[in-house]
């Protein structure tokens, strides 16, 4: 036999050994098996954006917005920003105790692990609107959040009317962080 063909038969017997492998569910050229892969491919988030609602601006700089996430996938995401084109910009704030006083800070991501809910409520996290445009009771606007995974998801927000409600007042007097 020729060295020529020596080395063909050799290579090709090394290639189906190395495709029997793979096959067989053993480490590809990266570490990872075929279990490895399908895992990839089923694990990711699945969100859902609900019960969105922006109040009446009490004043011209600031109004609260809510709403609630819930991630039913197998993977975590982290919610990265807000948008809308009724306000100059939206922020995500939480409210933290600070020696005994309560402060809004504001966060620059949100994490939604797989599984859970995440509530934007009065009293913790929530939306900041800063900026907005003239919003009335009963007016919809489009709020865009955007995923670190999931990209961006739109949902639709009902403009509430706060006048009654104690806790929808609280917010323009509180210490913004950031700002």
């Amino acid at each position: 036999m020729t060295a020529t063909l020596k080395n063909t038969v050799l290579l090709s017997a090394a290639l189906a050994a190395l495709g029997a492998l793979s096959a067989c569910g053993g480490p590809g050229a990266d570490g990872a098996t075929k279990e490895d892969a399908a895992d990839g491919a089923s694990a990711a988030p699945a969100i859902t954006v609900d019960d969105a609602t922006v109040r009446v601006p009490a004043n011209p700089d600031v109004t609260a917005g809510y709403l609630t996430i819930e991630n039913t996938g197998d993977a975590d995401d982290v919610l990265t920003g807000v948008g809308t084109d009724a306000a100059e910009e939206v922020q995500m704030h939480d409210m933290v105790d600070e020696d005994g006083e309560m402060k809004m800070e504001q966060q620059d991501t949100v994490p939604v692990a797989a599984g859970s809910t995440v509530e934007f409520a009065s009293g913790g996290l929530h939306l900041m609107l800063m900026q907005p445009g003239t919003l009335e009771a009963g007016d919809h606007i489009t709020l865009t959040l955007t995923f670190e995974k999931s990209g961006d998801i739109e949902t639709e927000a009902v403009v509430e009317d706060p006048m009654g409600d104690k806790a929808g007042g609280d917010h323009e007097d509180m210490d913004h962080e950031g700002h």
